[in-house]
């Protein structure tokens, strides 16, 4: 069932209402017509009821009649500056909870994080409905949503939104939101027939914003709101707010995937950190220096040390024997089956070899190798 429409927007704040619905009530018993002081309390109609007034008791002064009418116009200017106040104040009040909920944001560590916790931000803005979707390749998927008071309703709406994930096409406002990556304002999505049909059945969408989420790659995403829960409509300040919240939650997607990237990134430093100290303590463990994992060719030390301690100082025990292997002139193929292994294995010692003693090719390796042999060279020399 459809929840009478209360008004547009935020509601005036009580105090000042009073004061608009009481001078109206006596404006209307100077002026004659229905005594009925039933203002709407939402800025809009309040502001509209205090222009007619305004022109209607300024249109009695200037036609000669002063005393109450003058008085009374008086009193509708107050109030009237009264009201602009008001407004004045709920606009820097709204921006201010969108600063606030754009803060809460940055809690969230990860991107689906994130995107489950967006619509409560939304519902603190003053709207009590609020959906975020993704957009995959002009699929629009529904990924999380709140309904003020009514959670199983908003399974409801995931569940529906999910089960259809229809194409965006141009027929509908949320594509040309994404267009013009701005926010829009639906004002009788019932009857304009503009939104995505069923999330509008789903929902029972009447009046709602809808606005884009600009990440780095492009718009990835929707943000729709309205204020159904109320009895609200929502209006051009809404849709301003709006706006401005979904430009700052871009920003928030933007910094959650750098920070993941980075999360990524510090594991994969600390998985090679971790491999780099566990060799060095096998190292010093057995009290011989290592051959190195990464990096360049080995550079032999200056000075007169001799080829095989630094042959021997840069293979592992199973490169020196693939390394003589190739020394008798073994293949590839010959190896592995010398030594059980693949054929693949072999190549992969092979190259690590020519890596490691900076040879260019076998030859060069089975060279410096039957130099060690022979005792009577120098790297230098090699």
């Amino acid at each position: 069932m459809t929840p009478p429409r209360n008004g547009r927007g935020h509601p005036v704040p009580h105090v000042v209402l009073r004061e608009v619905r009481a001078v109206t009530t006596r404006a209307r018993s100077v002026l004659g017509g229905d005594p009925d002081p039933d203002v709407p309390d939402d800025f809009p109609a309040a502001e509209a009821a205090l222009a007619e007034l305004a022109e209607r008791v300024g249109e009695l002064a200037a036609a000669g009649r002063a005393g109450a009418v003058l008085d009374l116009f008086i009193e509708v200017s107050d109030v009237r500056e009264r009201l602009r106040q008001a407004r004045l104040d709920l606009r820097v009040r709204v921006h201010t909870q969108v600063q606030e909920a754009l803060t809460r944001l940055q809690d969230a560590r990860s991107v689906a994080r994130l995107a489950e916790c967006v619509p409560e931000a939304v519902c603190r803005l003053g709207f009590d409905r609020a959906l975020f979707s993704e957009i995959r390749e002009s699929v629009w998927v529904p990924q999380s949503c709140t309904v003020l008071g009514d959670p199983a309703w908003a399974a409801e709406i995931l569940r529906i939104g999910r089960a259809e994930s229809p194409v965006l096409d141009r027929t509908v406002v949320e594509t040309e939101a994404v267009r013009r990556r701005r926010a829009l304002l639906v004002t009788d999505a019932q009857r304009e027939a503009r939104g995505l049909p069923c999330l509008v059945e789903a929902a029972r969408l009447e009046s709602y914003v809808v606005a884009p989420v600009v990440g780095d790659d492009g718009v990835l995403g929707l943000v729709h709101a309205d204020r159904y829960v109320q009895g609200r409509q929502v209006d051009e300040f809404d849709r301003e707010v709006f706006g401005a919240f979904a430009q700052g939650l871009g920003i928030a997607f933007r910094r959650t995937v750098l920070v993941e990237r980075l999360h990524s990134l510090r594991t994969e430093v600390g998985r090679f950190t971790m491999t780099l100290a566990d060799a060095m303590d096998r190292i010093l463990d057995t009290g011989h220096p290592a051959a190195p994992v990464v990096g360049d060719p080995v550079v032999p030390p200056p000075g007169p040390v001799p080829v095989r301690s630094f042959v021997e100082s840069a293979l592992t025990p199973r490169q020196l024997e693939v390394l003589r292997l190739m020394g008798d002139g073994r293949t590839n193929a010959a190896i592995a089956t010398r030594l059980t292994i693949s054929e693949d294995t072999a190549k992969s010692h092979v190259k690590q070899i020519l890596r490691k003693l900076g040879a260019a090719n076998r030859a060069e390796a089975v060279s410096l190798f039957l130099r060690t042999q022979q005792g009577r060279a120098t790297p230098e020399s090699a």
